[in-house]
Order: C-alpha cells, then structure tokens, then sequence
C-alpha cells in the first residue's frame, strides 16, 4: 500500500494561466458538482472579468486535479475585492489539510488593502466564524411594501458596466416596476415568491423581460417580522476591518 503522497499546489493569478490548467479547473468543477461547468462561464468569469485577473488554484495528488478553489475578483465601493467560490475537493483529497492550506495560499497572493467577503450558506457559516470573519450582515426576507425602506437598506444600486457582464438575462432575471422605481427580480425557491436583486435605473431595467406574472415581492432587511421568524436567516461576512456595505447581488450566483 502506497503510504507517501505527493500534493502540489498550483495557484494563480487568471491572466497567468494555460489551457492544461483551464481544463483542470473545470474537471474538478464538473466532478464535485456535476453542474456542466464549461469554458464559457470558466472565461466570462475569470478571463473577461470587468475588474481584473481573479485567483485560481488546483490541487495535485500524485499529478491528478483533486481540488480547486477561486478568488473571484468582485470590486465595489472602489475597493479591490474579491470573493472566494468554486471551492471543490474530491474525496481522495479531503482529510489531508487541502481546503486550509489552498485557502492560505490564494489569500497570501492578495494585496494587504483587499477586501475578502463571502456569502456563506448555513453549513460552511459556522466555518467561517471560527476562522475569524466578521459579520458584515444577517439578513431575513422581507415583503417590498416601500421603495423608501429598500432603499434604507440598500445604498448601492446595480450598474450598467456589472449588469451586462454578469447578471444577464438567460439566468431568468426579470425587471418589475413600482411607482417610479425599477427593480430586477428572480424567482424565489417557494410558490409565487420572487426575491429583489437590486434596484436599477430603466435603462438597465428594460434589458431584461418584464415580469407580467403574479407573485410576492421580498428583499433581504436586517428586519424581523412575524412571518420570516421561522426561516433561516442569509448572512454576509468579510475579512475587513472596514466598516463596509456590501451589495447582496454580488453573490457569484447570480
């Protein structure tokens, strides 16, 4: 039985990159996840990213792609940020240490001024907490009753330059309007719900489809009600010490 293993760490900056490596990224995407990772969203993310070269990284055992893991670069505010994502480990690869010591890796490539944020989901939240991060917001949903009290909330809109690269209309994103103000929209995971991206001027709005449906409205509020007590709470958490907002609609999801 072999006892020594050979684990090398490939880690990158996107405008460094060859196609082995590409191909390599991708296959560990498309064997963790299995979601039809291909080289279109590979290249709209990282090699034609409005804000610059994002970090990469790909794990080796015994020369075979076993991990990845991506600083995706993601400014806002004027601040150099970046979001980490695509994180991925086969199972010969856990348990050795790998997700920690790529994570240490790709941060030590970043400037000391960047900003680090995150969107993590219930299970990898504690995660983060333990490691340090702080807590920038916790969100519940709320129902959009007043643009006012989005607006309270939400101080940094969409722009023209972001929507087009990446919140383009093939991801079912649509556009309602209320009162004079727009919004883009996409469904939400229950019946006739839909979740509030941002709010957007109308030359960004008439981009996308109209919304002619019927459906309730709600947006992430820092807001308790009675009936978003029962759901799980969405959190925001950043490696800062800035006092920052940071716009949900900058989750890699979308």
């Amino acid at each position: 039985m072999k006892t020594n293993i050979d684990i090398r760490y490939d880690c990158r900056w996107s405008d460094n990159i060859d196609d082995k490596f590409i191909a390599d990224f991708i296959y560990v995407e498309n064997q963790v996840f299995k979601n039809g990772y291909d080289i279109a969203l590979f290249t709209k993310k990282f090699q034609q990213n409005i804000y610059g070269p994002s970090v990469l990284a790909v794990i080796y055992i015994d020369d075979k792609p076993c991990a990845a893991r991506a600083l995706w670069r993601n400014d806002f505010g004027g601040n150099k940020c970046y979001q980490p994502g695509d994180t991925c480990v086969l199972s010969e690869c856990r348990g050795k240490g790998v997700f920690s010591e790529m994570t240490r890796r790709t941060i030590s490539m970043l400037d000391n001024d960047a900003v680090i944020y995150n969107f993590p989901n219930l299970n990898s939240y504690p995660g983060y907490m333990k490691m340090g991060w702080r807590l920038s917001k916790e969100y519940h949903l709320v129902l959009l009753t007043s643009n006012r009290n989005y607006r309270t909330e939400h101080s940094l809109d969409v722009d023209l330059k972001y929507a087009q690269w990446w919140l383009t209309a093939d991801k079912g994103i649509m556009y309602i309007k209320r009162g004079s103000v727009y919004y883009l929209i996409i469904k939400y995971a229950r019946v006739l719900c839909y979740k509030i991206i941002s709010r957007v001027t109308k030359e960004i709005a008439i981009k996308y489809p109209r919304f002619k449906g019927i459906g309730f409205m709600f947006y992430s509020s820092e807001r308790v009600t009675w009936y978003n007590k029962r759901f799980a709470a969405s959190h925001v958490v950043c490696r800062t010490d800035k006092d920052l907002y940071i716009p949900t609609w900058k989750i890699d999801a979308l």
